[in-house]
């Protein structure tokens, strides 16, 4: 029972993994060549001059959404490492907002897609940025802290390591 346990958080890890290479690294690019091919053939807008100072909002917006998704992954990750791959939540460990009815993967799938949301946002506020008349570097830019953004917060093998040998801790206790 836990080896499929233990087999099912794997596929599940790669499915978001997946999930956030789609969001985070293709949907950018793709958004990213579509605004310019766009923009440079059939939308004819004027530049706006002052579009520095938007420039270095949305920059600072981006750089404190970071931040923010460190804390929210923090805050809701950390307790679903130490909640021994999310069996027997008490209600005193259901702070993190982890649903103990429903099962590790769906937790998984929906704290995955919240954080891939969140470190796409730089690469809309980019989008929005270009349109309005900014340059194509600058929108890169955004792009970029997007890419960054995912490499920081996307799973990594050690908290995968750490969900299936806390399997095997619970296997080993009640056998």
């Amino acid at each position: 029972m836990n080896q499929h346990k233990r087999e099912s958080i794997v596929k599940t890890y790669n499915k978001i993994l997946y999930l956030g290479i789609l969001i985070d690294i293709f949907l950018p690019l793709i958004l990213f060549f579509l605004a310019v091919f766009l923009r440079d053939r059939f939308i004819h807008i004027q530049s706006i001059k002052e579009l520095n100072f938007l420039f270095y909002v949305l920059l600072i917006i981006s750089l404190l959404e970071i931040a923010a998704i460190f804390i929210f992954r923090k805050r809701f990750w950390e307790p679903f490492l130490q909640s021994k791959a999310g069996q027997g939540l008490t209600l005193t460990q259901n702070k993190s907002g982890l649903n103990p009815q429903c099962s590790i993967d769906q937790n998984l799938i929906s704290f995955g897609m919240v954080i891939y949301a969140l470190c796409f946002s730089p690469a809309l506020y980019g989008l929005v940025y270009y349109i309005l008349g900014g340059t194509w570097e600058h929108f890169a830019i955004f792009i970029a802290i997007t890419f960054l953004s995912f490499q920081l917060f996307k799973p990594k093998p050690e908290e995968l390591e750490k969900l299936t040998k806390d399997l095997k801790i619970e296997e080993n206790l009640l056998n």
